[in-house]
């Protein structure tokens, strides 16, 4: 049992302890004007998911130091945590039993990427039921948003300045996923890294582009269903093309999303890295750019 009381030195292993407390959440409008006259390819459509800004309060909890890494993704793996249905919801194991992707090449990475780069390639039911294997769950929309701004409202984890040498995005040409220690200047107030950059990571919450405007401002839980049909279509890449209106090729569109935070190697300092940002995919969704951390409510 873990209790708040009880200190630092007993929390769980690479775990934080977020007090209880109001913080920044969201963006305001003057926020969303600014960041348009510094970058006009944006369409403002994309952007009015983070309005209002507003004072939210969230009880104590404990989140992950880092994104899970590949070497804890593949003890869960090699416990059986996919032959083991009580770690899945009904729809997760209805998922895995269609995609089989034990049978597949969709878990290669977990085995031949580096053991502390982040676990990619798995979709949203896969993430939550590793954080029932390990004890934990995914964190909720503004348990996420708070651990990487802080109470300030602050634009990044570090601060309000724009900095690629304190993460892996876009700007810094990299490329690819790296180890989750490789930024420690760009952790959180909190301390935790990889807030921005490095991957996308999911949370628990439905998607709904107008949430915000009818949210709890006390341990929201994000809405009871999500949005059907957000926005144009499906992304090409999350986090990129979805800042393009027009409708993907294939004439496919989401439906039912779950929220991803944070930005990834491939998003761009300006817009997708920023702490207020929400992006979102279908929980079967998988990419290269995603990856998770897990969250738990103390004892």
């Amino acid at each position: 049992m873990i209790r708040i009381s009880e200190g630092k030195q007993n929390l769980p292993e690479d775990m934080i302890l977020i007090p209880e407390g109001l913080f920044l959440m969201g963006s305001t409008q003057q926020d969303i004007d600014k960041l348009l006259e510094l970058d006009r390819n944006i369409e403002a459509e994309r952007l009015e998911n983070e309005i209002p800004r507003r004072e939210v309060y969230l009880n104590a909890y404990l989140i992950d130091k880092y994104p899970v890494t590949n070497a804890h993704y593949k003890k869960f793996i090699e416990s059986g945590g996919y032959t083991q249905k009580a770690f899945w919801s009904d729809a997760g194991w209805q998922y895995i039993v269609q995609a089989n992707p034990l049978e597949n090449s969709d878990l290669d990475v977990v085995f031949r990427g580096e053991p502390d780069c982040p676990a990619v390639n798995i979709s949203w039911y896969e993430a939550e039921a590793f954080a029932r294997w390990s004890g934990k769950r995914l964190p909720t929309e503004a348990e996420w948003e708070k651990t990487a701004r802080g109470t300030d409202g602050r634009i990044y984890p570090w601060g309000n300045e724009f900095d690629k040498t304190r993460l892996n995005c876009a700007e810094a040409k990299i490329e690819k996923p790296t180890p989750v220690t490789k930024y420690p200047q760009g952790q959180s107030m909190y301390g935790c890294f990889d807030m921005a950059g490095n991957v996308w990571e999911w949370t628990a919450d439905w998607y709904d582009s107008q949430y915000y405007r009818c949210a709890p401002d006390k341990n929201p839980q994000g809405p009871v269903m999500a949005e059907e049909n957000p926005y144009f279509g499906r992304p090409e890449e999350v986090g990129i093309s979805i800042y393009d209106l027009k409708p993907s090729p294939a004439g496919k569109s989401l439906s039912g999303c779950k929220v991803l935070r944070g930005g990834s190697w491939n998003g761009s300092g300006i817009v997708h890295i920023r702490c207020a940002n929400r992006d979102y995919d279908e929980p079967t969704y998988k990419s290269d750019t995603i990856g998770f951390r897990c969250a738990k409510s103390p004892d």
